[in-house]
Formats: structure tokens, sequence, C-alpha cells
């Protein structure tokens, strides 16, 4: 009996001694549930921020774009103590952004403005002197033999230039570079001094770099090569043994060898143990692609119907990279079989020999044509970016038109120019392209006229979101012939637009002179312009609204006698690992009776240009 009694109070005491400490947090839980502090009240806080002081607009872009309250701007805080600490972290973002820009001397400062539901945080930019680089040296430690001095202009700095530290940090890049293409491949960074003079507003850098051995380079060993001629390869390395190593020399045929589209892979293998003055081998391990490829494609559209493509490609067919492709084409309006070969790297680096033997026929409601064409001709890379070419055509084609049913024999001479600075061929987001052809034919029959055609066509595209979820593209082409008057000339050489890949909404090859039928006949010159926005909504689905028009002349060149006609529309694009799926609905702006329909449709592979 007296052990319960002694347990009771025992338990209420432990009790007593627990619940004590929290007694005076309760008691102000319960005095202030009447009137709640305001963090308590608001369960989130929307705020909306301003810069005011930024040195200029792209450094206040750059700040924008680091700034964490800036890019969470519509997700609201549950505090304001919350909004201050991401006000703090970026306050230290803007000071490291400015000092990396050259402004060491700055004071970043912010008031928030919490009378308003919405709170106004407000960034206040004192930037001062902007530092400039006084002073740049390069030493050398470790080194056997002591490199050349390096120019300043190799780093890519100048004495006096805004202090920035990407600039300091190419000029790092800079310098291994430049040693690694002087004899000097195992050149690294050891360490960096940077003084900032907060009385001179000026920066003084020292690079200390390990020069490592000057080595020379040695033979040329390829490995891994299984369909490849090694023989092939080494004609064109052009390479030279017993030279100052230089890095360039190797990445740059490293990339010439890629360029072929025979392999999937070419690796410098890595050097160890070399010592001063030694000639090393330079090793080069390669992983062949798959030689030959089958590919199938379609196409569909109101005007030109329903269409196939496939094509059978050999890419190393005597061992030398020479190509080898057949290209069949079954539609609607056009059959055609083509057989083409490309012998690479001819006669000099970087120029293709190309030929091709085509037959076609093709009936529209412009001419009904069968024609059998040959090709030989040079193509070669000129510039890095430009490709010009010049060949031999030979063609023999009868056709058929409105007022007659005629066999032309035409021999030409086509020169042309492409110059590309694109991102990718079937769906490009930023560059441009500028092609020109120019063609003189001679007639080799009595009905075949002597002509000059010539064509100009360019393209642009400009992301607008860093993303590259918003592309605007544009398009022009100008065409005009010289020679003889349009009757003349073979229908199927006349100029025509409208269609899928001209001026869309207009069926194919109608914009331009019509016939009494309201067929088209072509026209000596031509004029077309296009506009996109192209728009994706996910990965994997876009949409693209357009806008096109142009016309065709009779005249030598555009005289502008008839106005444009402008067709718009709206497409949807499906992206694939191969390029865009598109599908296009466009109606013609500038619809004629009895010629237009109210609109057309498309569906091909690859964005319209």
């Amino acid at each position: 009996m007296s052990s319960r009694l002694t347990y009771v109070p025992t338990m209420l005491l432990i009790f007593l001694l627990a619940t004590f400490p929290l007694l005076p947090a309760l008691a102000a839980t319960d005095n202030t549930s009447d009137n709640p502090a305001p963090d308590e009240i608001r369960t989130n806080f929307d705020y909306d921020v301003t810069i005011d002081g930024a040195p200029s607009e792209e450094i206040e872009e750059l700040i924008l774009k680091s700034s964490r309250l800036e890019q969470l701007e519509d997700h609201s805080l549950p505090s304001l103590a919350a909004v201050r600490r991401r006000a703090d972290e970026d306050k230290d973002g803007m000071d490291k952004v400015l000092r990396s820009e050259g402004y060491y001397d700055n004071k970043v400062t912010y008031e928030i403005d919490e009378t308003s539901e919405t709170l106004d945080i407000k960034f206040s930019i004192t930037s001062g002197a902007r530092f400039r680089v006084t002073k740049f040296d390069v030493i050398y430690e470790k080194a056997a033999s002591t490199p050349e001095t390096i120019d300043l202009d190799d780093l890519g700095i100048e004495i006096g230039m805004p202090a920035r530290s990407a600039a300091i940090l190419n000029a790092q890049r800079n310098a291994l570079t430049t040693l690694a293409n002087r004899g000097f491949p195992d050149a690294k960074l050891l360490d960096q001094e940077v003084i900032v003079d907060f009385a001179t507003d000026g920066m003084e850098v020292t690079l200390s770099i390990d020069a490592g051995p000057r080595l020379k380079m040695g033979a040329l060993k390829l490995e891994g090569l299984k369909t490849v001629e090694e023989q092939y390869l080494r004609k064109i390395s052009e390479w030279q043994a017993g030279v100052l190593y230089d890095a360039s020399i190797i990445n740059a045929l490293r990339r010439r060898y890629l360029r072929t589209g025979l392999f999937a892979n070419v690796q410098l293998e890595p050097r160890t143990g070399d010592v001063e003055g030694a000639t090393v081998p330079v090793v080069m391990k390669f992983a062949e692609r798959d030689q030959r490829t089958i590919g199938i494609g379609g196409s569909a559209s109101t005007s030109e119907g329903l269409g196939t493509q496939a094509y059978w490609e050999h890419r190393n067919f005597f061992g030398e990279g020479e190509k080898v492709r057949v290209d069949l084409e079954v539609a609607e309006i056009r059959r055609g079989l083509r057989l083409s070969y490309t012998k690479p790297n001819y006669r000099k680096i970087d120029q293709d020999l190309k030929a091709d033997i085509e037959y076609k026929h093709e009936n529209t409601e412009a001419y009904k044509e069968d024609s059998i064409a040959t090709y030989v001709g040079l193509e070669r890379i000129w510039r890095e970016k430009w490709v010009v070419g010049i060949g031999i055509t030979l063609e023999y084609a009868n056709i058929e038109d409105d007022e007659s049913q005629e066999d032309f024999a035409l021999a030409g001479l086509p020169m042309t120019a492409r110059y590309d600075t694109t991102d990718d061929i079937l769906d490009p987001t930023t560059g441009y392209r500028i092609g020109t052809a120019i063609i003189p034919y001679l007639g080799l029959n009595d009905i075949s006229p002597d002509f000059l055609r010539g064509e100009l066509d360019g393209s642009a595209y400009y992301p607008v979101l860093k993303d590259k979820r918003l592309v605007l593209a544009a398009r022009g082409k100008i065409g005009a012939m010289a020679g003889e008057s349009a009757n003349d000339i073979p229908a199927t050489k006349r100029f025509y637009a409208g269609g899928g890949g001209s001026i869309r909404g207009y069926k194919y090859q109608t914009v331009g002179p019509l016939n009494s039928k309201n067929d088209p006949i072509g026209g000596r010159s031509l004029l077309e312009v296009g506009f996109e926005a192209r728009i994706r909504i996910t990965e994997d689905i876009g949409l693209v609204p357009f806008i096109e028009g142009g016309n065709v002349y009779e005249s030598m060149v555009p005289d502008f006698s008839d106005e444009f006609l402008w067709g718009a529309g709206l497409g949807l694009r499906y992206y694939t690992a191969v390029g865009p799926i598109r599908f296009d609905v466009a109606m013609p702006l500038d619809r004629r009776k009895n010629v237009d329909d109210p609109f057309q449709f498309y569906i091909s592979i690859g964005q319209a240009f």
C-alpha cells in the first residue's frame, strides 16, 4: 500500500518538471492569439525587383541572370525573413558579377518596401571606377628549355583593357595553347598571381607555367582501321615528321579525318614519359562508322500529291572514302532515278570530284518532261565556310507544254557557291546561308536556244530566347535569265513559284504568268520572300506561324509589274532524332478566282527552309 502512494506523487512530480519549461511559451502563444505577428498572418510574399546604377545594359543583363530573386520571381516566398535571405544572396552575387567585369571598388545595397501587398525590392549599385590591366607577365618554372616569349596578342591581352575575369581565364588557356603549338604540349599552369591596386584602379597579373619538355613530332601511327585504306589517310594527312610539336596541326588533321564521314571517332593516344628534345610518335586511334546506309522518306501535299523517296549509299566504295549513292523517287507528278559518285580529296585536299547521271519523268500543269542528264565537276571547300564548284552538264529532254512538244539538247557550265554558318541542316536555329548558281546553257540542236540562268538565295535564323524555344527565320530568293524570250526557253528551265518549297498556300508552280486555261507558263525572273516564327512548345512539339510572298515575271529581271501574291498559315512540328516532321496548312491571301483553292497542306521531314 505504501509503495503505491509513493509511486503516484513521484509520477506527478516528473510530469510537472517536464512541462514547466513549456509554460512560458504556451502563455506567450495564448497572450498573442488575438494579435498575431504580420509574418504569421501572411503565408506568402510576392515581390518585384528593380536595379539602379548598373554601369551598362550588358552588365545589368548579367546581374539579372545571376539573381535568384529574378529567376524565381513567379514563386512567392513563405516569410519576410526568406525574402531577406535571398536578397542577401543576390547582393553577394551582384558583387561577384561586378568584380568579374572589373568593378572591384563597387558597393551594392538594397531596400525592401513592405508597405504594399507586393514587396518592392530595390537594389542600388555604385560601381566605382572600372579597373584596367596595367601589367601582364608570363614566367616559366621547372623548364629545361625556356620557350620564346609569348606576345600579349597571343594571349588576347592588351595593356589598358578592362580587368575582366573572363579575359584573364582566356589568357591562361591561350598561353597553354600557344605553348602546345610551339613544341610544349605538356605545359601546365602552376600559379596565378593577381594584384588589384585600389590606388591606381589597376590590375597586375603574373602567370607561372611549367612548360614541360620541348618535343618534336615523329612518325604518324594509325590504329583501328578495318575497311579504310591506310595509304589514303596518309596521303590526305600531308604529314611532316621531325618538325616542332604543334597541337594545332594534329587537331586540324583529326577534324579532317572526321569530316570524311568514315569515322565515328578519332582519338589522339596520350603520351607518357617524354624527355627534353625527344621526337615522339603521334598515334591516332580510329573507330569506323558503318559504310552502308539505306533510307526512305515520304511527303504529301494537296497540289503535289503523295511521294516517296528512297536511297542506298556506300561511303567507302573503293576504300578511299568514295561515295556511291542511288536515289529513287516515286510520286504522283514525278518519277526519277539518280546514280551519283563522289571522289573526295581529288588531286587536292578538300577538293571533290563529283559525277552523276539522272533519268526524270515529270508531269505538272506547266509541262510534261522525260529527260536524261549527266554532270561531271569539281567542288572545293574555300576558307572553311565556303563551298565553290564548277562542272559540265549534258541534257536531253522531250518536253511538252501548252504550245508544243520538242526535243531539247543542252550543254551547261554550272558555277556554284554556298556559304553556311547554321548549326543544323534540317532544323537550323542560328546562323545564315547564302547560295548562288550561274549556268550558261548552249543549245546543241536547232530547237535548243543559248541562254544564261542565275539564282541567288539566302536564309537567316535568329534565336530570340536563349534556350532557342523561339527562333525567327527569314528567307529570300531572286532569279534572272538572259538570252531568249520566255517562250523560246525550255519550259523546265523557266522560273516557277508556288508550293511547299516556295510560296505555301498556292498550288505547285501556279504563282506567276498563266495561260488561257489557267495553267502556269513560267517566266524569266523570280522574286520570293518568307518569314517564320518557330515556337517550341515542348521538347517534341512546336508551332510555326508563317507568311510567304513572291511572283514570277516574263521580263529578264523582276520588274514588279505584277504585285506579290501572299500566302500565310500555321505549321505543326514533331521533333525527332533525324529532324522535325512538319505539317503545314496555308491559305492564299490573294486568292484568284478559278485558280486557287481555299487552302493547301504539306507534310514532309525538315523545316521548310
